[in-house]
Order: structure tokens, then sequence, then C-alpha cells
């Protein structure tokens, strides 16, 4: 996070020290004016001088030298804009593909108060109906607050084959626990030690934990996702409540989608700009892009990753018995629950995090773009602080966003 903010700096600073000393255009200035101006500035100026036909011709030297330098860096803002809008049509189109994928035109489509456009709003308050991780609700629609979600038929799809492949699972499991209740039974007929048979009387005692997990695991996994999809409900209509509604301290501001707002912006300033100008709007709309490629992929990798451990669940509680004989701890267990608590709840945690960075900057949105970009970087310093307050830092599965397509996290 901090060599990001380091090179938006660093760019920054250049821009200013090597272009602001002029103004640059991606087009030649109206006719008459500059010329018109320079001439009166010079005549006036020779007028109250002595001055020599040496001096006028060095002065005209100096002119065309000038006009020169303006000239290249003219030039360069052009080259530089054309450079940008190559790249735009290249954003353009990775743009619109992600939002077809994530709102899914043959499940609905979108509805009349939304956007097309993807976005992490979107994400965060789970109105994506791809993303969404509600393995046990295979219903056509589900609630997000008071707003009602068309389901997305691909996410329905994957749904179908997660449970049917917990099913198989669990009665795997039943099959193995019954081996090993077999296991146990003969050793403990068979020691003679008070030791061996107190160590098999605990592993019995552990065998009966992991039937009575195996039978509740769906009432935990179920309550945990009603969990989650409640308080992101609740932070969805504070959302909603908020939306439009003047921002305290602020004379212009109000609370809106950071996204929706820079876009509307930013489509009309690529579309009239050009030359650096352009660049830099080019430049703001990148950054937005790849925020919203990073939790694309991070909240795409929930959704298969909440159904793998759904599914790997049943075979959990199998090493259960045998896990707890050494040292009175179930680690695969206690790894396992940790995952799935933190997949599920990551989601209201970054909603929360988007009202308190994000939702604001709705109003600067319109003055000072790059502001709110940074705030969105700055989401995944937040969302690392609270997992190292409550010791999620060491997630195997589910990495940060400030971690996208790293191997640590």
């Amino acid at each position: 996070m901090k060599k990001v903010l380091t090179s938006i700096l660093v760019i920054l600073l250049m821009f200013n020290f090597i272009f602001c000393k002029y103004t640059v255009y991606g087009q030649p200035p109206p006719e008459g004016g500059g010329e018109d101006e320079m001439s009166q500035l010079q005549d006036s100026y020779m007028q109250g001088t002595d001055a020599t036909p040496e001096d006028i011709a060095a002065n005209e030297d100096g002119d065309v030298d000038r006009t020169g330098q303006d000239a290249a860096n003219q030039n360069n803002g052009i080259v530089i804009g054309i450079l940008a809008r190559m790249i735009n049509y290249i954003a353009i189109q990775v743009d619109v593909l992600v939002s077809h994928l994530a709102n899914n035109p043959a499940s609905g489509g979108l509805d009349d108060d939304e956007m097309f456009w993807f976005s992490i709003d979107k994400a965060v308050f789970n109105r994506v109906a791809l993303f969404n991780i509600n393995y046990f609700d295979t219903k056509d629609s589900y609630k997000v607050g008071d707003k009602e979600i068309t389901a997305d038929h691909n996410n329905l799809k994957i749904k179908e084959n997660i449970t049917t492949s917990y099913y198989i699972c669990r009665i795997i499991s039943l099959a193995l626990s019954v081996v090993i209740l077999i296991y146990i039974g003969i050793r403990m007929a068979i020691s003679t030690v008070a030791s061996d048979q107190a160590k098999y009387k605990k592993m019995l005692m552990g065998w009966v934990e992991s039937i009575i997990i195996l039978f509740v695991m769906p009432y935990i996994m179920s309550a945990l996702f009603t969990f989650g999809e409640s308080v992101t409900g609740i932070f969805y209509n504070i959302r909603n409540s908020l939306l439009g509604q003047k921002v305290p301290g602020s004379a212009i501001g109000e609370y809106g989608v950071f996204e929706e707002t820079v876009r509307k912006q930013i489509f009309v300033k690529m579309y009239d700009c050009s030359g650096l100008n352009l660049a830099l709007w080019s430049f703001v709309y990148w950054a937005i892009l790849f925020n919203e490629l990073r939790f694309l992929w991070l909240y795409l990798k929930r959704v298969l990753i909440v159904g793998f451990l759904i599914i790997i669940s049943p075979i959990i509680t199998i090493t259960y018995s045998i896990d707890k004989v050494g040292d009175g701890k179930a680690q695969a267990f206690g790894l396992w629950m940790k995952e799935f608590i933190l997949n599920v709840l990551i989601q209201p945690l970054h909603a929360l995090l988007y009202l308190i960075f994000i939702f604001s900057a709705n109003s600067i949105a319109m003055s000072s773009p790059l502001v709110g970009v940074a705030l969105l970087f700055a989401m995944g310093q937040a969302e690392r602080m609270v997992k190292v307050i409550f010791d999620m830092k060491g997630s195997v599965t589910l990495r940060g966003i400030n971690k996208f397509m790293k191997k640590e996290g």
C-alpha cells in the first residue's frame, strides 16, 4: 500500500514539475489570440527603451526559441493524449466485459435504478447475485436490507453442485465414522493398560462430539450466512438513508456512490478533453478500474472457497476425534471454522469500511477524484488492521484486497 501511494505521489510531482509550467492543449489555440498579444507587448516594450537593431534581433531569436519550446510541449501533450486514448479503448472493453459478467443479462438484467457498470458498491453490499454465498438459499431471489435481488442462474447452478457434493461427503463421513467407532471399540476391548484405556475413552468422547458437530454443522453454517446477510443488509439500509443527503461540513457535497459519480464525470472528460488533461482523467479511470478488478477477483474467489469449505466440512469432523487425542485440541476443525467465519463475514466488514471511507468521498469526487481513489486503496490497509486486531491475519484461503495477486497474505 505504501509503495502504491508513493508511486502515485511521485507521478503527480513529476507531472507538476515538468508540465505545469506551460498551458498545453491537444489542439491549436484560437487564431489571432496569442500572436496579437505578443506583438503588442513587444511593441510597448521597444517603445520605452533605447533598443538597438542587435537587441531587437536578439529578442526576436528568443521569441522563436520560446515558440519552438511551446510547440515541442504541445506535441508531447498530443502524443500522451493519443497513448491515453489507445489504453482507454482496452480499458473500456475490460470494463464492459466485467460488467456483463457481474450483471449477467441472461438472469434478468438490471433493475431500473441500477447502473450498468460493475462497482465496488455493488460487490460489498451483496447486490451482485453471482457473488451470493448462501448455499442453503436456492430461491429465485434474495433480500439485501429492503431490496429484493434476482438470483443469478450461474450462481444457482454452483449452489446446486456444491450442496450435492456436500451431501455425498456427508454420507461418506457417516460411513467412516462407523468404521472409526468399531476401531475404537476393538481397541478399548483388547487394551489392558490403564493409560491406553483412558486414551481410547477420550477418543470415544471425541467421536461423540464429532458426530454431534456433523449433524449440527449445517445449522451453524446457515446461521453464519444469515448473520452475515443481516449485518450487510443493515449497512445497506444505512447507505440508502444517507444517499443524496448533504455531508456535514460540506457546502456542496452529498453522500453518493463514488464510482458512479466519478464515472459520469470521467466519460465526459475523456470525450471532451485532450492532451495531458485527457491523460490525467484517464489515470483516474484506470485506478478505479484496477480497484474494481481486485474486488471482482476477491469475491469470485470467495464464492468458490466457501463452496469448497462446505464440501470438506464433513471430512473435517471425522478427523475431530483423532486430532483431539494428542493435545486435547482439534486444530483442523479450528482452522476450518476460522477460515469459514472470515470468508463469510469479510463482506459486512467491507460494507462498513466502504461506508466510512468511500461513501462520503462522493462529496469530493467532482473536485478531487484522486483523493477518492486514494481512499479506495486505503480500504485494503484498514481491512488488514481489522484482521490483525481480531487475529485473522493468518488466513490461508482468503487473502486481503491489499495482497492482490501475491503469495503471502
